[in-house]
């Protein structure tokens, strides 16, 4: 009676744990596999908001640790002496960045935008919110760098979302960097995650949580307690611009506001807009101010960096 007890003790056990693990690996999928935009989408996106005044680009590819990026660099006749790389948000591409790219294109700087890792036309990897993008946007830093023949210093990084997070990120590894414009980024992947996954499924998804992130970081090579832009912010001598809209239930401002209080203030700017917009929209909310904002920053933090815009 006992044996038969404890055989289906040890059975029921093995199916829950069969279960936990399925459930578990199903969330791990969503973390780092999620389906993305293919580049006609994204840019039939941004055709709905209005594409920006732009020559033709060159197509470009950058080598980086194990996968290729592949994008677009736009070679400024003005002759700025800057340049800026623009880096996209989550499951979007590099069409998504050009929404950003008249506030540096009008300055006379050069702009390249890619897709990152597992994303457009980029090659196919696991997403790991910045872990192993930071050393992609390295990579593609110093080919932007070598492409046009600019110091470090003359070299700005923007992003937005998941790109807002890696460009933060990246702020160990580009200490010379001109300036970092982080528009509604995430405090650390934990944090998001905690929050993102009870709204979607419900609260029952904390169960699977902790299972997902083993498996996700077996799975994709990476660790998710050190994809952690409120920490990669904190030594930086890199004058950092966070943009966050107060009516973001996406990316709570709280994510940008947790990021500021570990900067420091003096080179760190904060704007929590109340424009009404959703996550990452003030850019198209109110693009007149929006670039108002990112040229008061600039004139303070890195003057002589191309010349004002002045709206679009």
């Amino acid at each position: 009676m006992k044996s038969k007890i404890i055989w289906s003790l040890v059975i029921v056990g093995g199916l829950l744990l069969l279960v936990y693990w399925g459930g578990s690996y199903y969330f791990s999928d969503i973390l780092i596999d999620s389906e993305t935009a293919t580049l006609a989408e994204s840019q039939a996106r941004l055709e709905d908001v209005g594409l920006p005044d732009l020559p033709a680009p060159e197509d470009v590819t950058i080598d980086a640790d194990e996968v290729t990026l592949s994008g677009f660099f736009y070679d400024n006749e003005r002759g700025g002496e800057c340049a800026v790389m623009i880096l996209h948000g989550y499951t979007s591409t590099r069409y998504g960045s050009l929404l950003y790219a008249p506030l540096f294109w009008d300055r006379g700087c050069d702009v390249l935008v890619y897709d990152a890792r597992g994303h457009g036309d980029s090659s196919d990897a696991y997403h790991t919110y910045g872990y192993h993008e930071k050393e992609d946007g390295l990579a593609a830093y110093e080919w932007l760098q070598e492409k046009t023949g600019l110091e470090p210093e003359q070299i700005g990084l923007a992003g937005v979302s998941y790109g807002a997070a890696t460009a933060l990120q990246m702020l160990p590894l580009t200490p010379e960097a001109a300036f970092v414009l982080a528009d509604s980024p995430y405090q650390d992947l934990r944090t998001i995650v905690n929050y993102q996954g009870p709204k979607q499924f419900g609260a029952w998804v904390k169960l699977f949580i902790p299972g997902a992130t083993i498996i996700s970081e077996i799975r994709a090579n990476f660790k998710v307690a050190e994809v952690s832009p409120k920490n990669a912010i904190q030594d930086t001598a890199v004058p950092v611009l966070l943009i966050h809209s107060t009516t973001d239930t996406f990316t709570p401002p709280s994510n940008s506001e947790t990021i500021y209080a570990n900067s420091n203030p003096e080179i760190t700017e904060l704007h929590l807009n109340e424009w009404g917009s959703a996550h990452a929209r003030d850019i198209i909310t109110d693009y007149e101010a929006y670039a108002r904002i990112v040229d008061a920053f600039l004139a303070e933090q890195a003057p002589g960096w191309g010349a004002a815009t002045g709206g679009r």
